[in-house]
């Protein structure tokens, strides 16, 4: 049985989404941190897990949910939707689901727009695994 924690989530988001490529030809990047005017945008941010216990049995976690905010940074609203889209269906292959969704704002400091989406996915100790959620 595995104690899946919100640093080994923080780290399989990062490597899931650092390979996403929404240009076509380069790895978009992602970062656990938001971004200055000197960053590299398109970029994605991926913010600390909020994990939740919904079963645990003589104090030992059974199953969790985790709730991810990814931020969208880039030169164009639509391309940070685009960039959205393509994150739920990398996500999806894990089982996580979409769940909300922020309107997009353009950034005061970096001249970029953001769009933030939140994901949720359960976890399984006892198989290891993502669970369905709906």
């Amino acid at each position: 049985m595995n104690n899946f924690t919100t640093r080994e989530m923080s780290d399989l988001l990062y490597d899931i989404l650092s390979t996403v490529k929404d240009n076509g030809k380069d790895n978009t990047e992602a970062v656990l941190q938001a971004p200055t005017a000197e960053s590299t945008f398109p970029c994605r941010v991926i913010n600390t897990p909020l994990e939740s216990v919904i079963k645990t049995e003589n104090g030992v976690p059974l199953r969790k949910t985790f709730q991810v905010q990814i931020e969208h940074w880039a030169l164009q609203q639509k391309e940070s939707m685009e960039m959205a889209n393509k994150t739920d269906l990398e996500l999806s292959k894990k089982n996580f689901i979409r769940t909300n969704t922020s309107q997009i704002l353009i950034d005061e400091i970096t001249k970029k727009y953001r769009f933030i989406t939140t994901y949720e996915v359960r976890y399984n100790a006892m198989t290891n695994s993502f669970e369905f959620i709906r």
